[in-house]
């Protein structure tokens, strides 16, 4: 199964969240693509950049596209995973 996300992050704070969602995750990142492994599953992220989000003249918003593809993952267990990479990556506003 494929899952799509539409994220507005830096690449580095990216990556400074997902080491945290994948604390106890084997992984390997290659520049923008981070695969996850263990108990024959496997998780594939592939980061691409998309145009900038323009807010005004001066505020531009990194914008990024991520793929996830899961492999031999249940349903529950990709929920769970999505369910702590969710939470990690939530941003509040106000």
């Amino acid at each position: 199964m494929i899952i799509e996300k539409d994220m507005s992050t830096t690449r580095p704070e990216f990556f400074r969240s997902l080491a945290i969602a994948l604390a106890d995750h084997p992984h390997k990142i290659n520049g923008n693509h981070i695969i996850i492994t263990g108990d024959n599953r496997q998780i594939n992220l592939d980061l691409s950049p998309l145009p900038a989000r323009v807010l005004s003249v001066s505020w531009h918003m990194e914008h990024w596209l991520l793929k996830m593809q899961f492999t031999g993952y249940t349903s529950t267990e990709r929920d769970e995973f999505l369910k702590t990479f969710n939470r990690v990556f939530q941003r509040g506003g106000g």
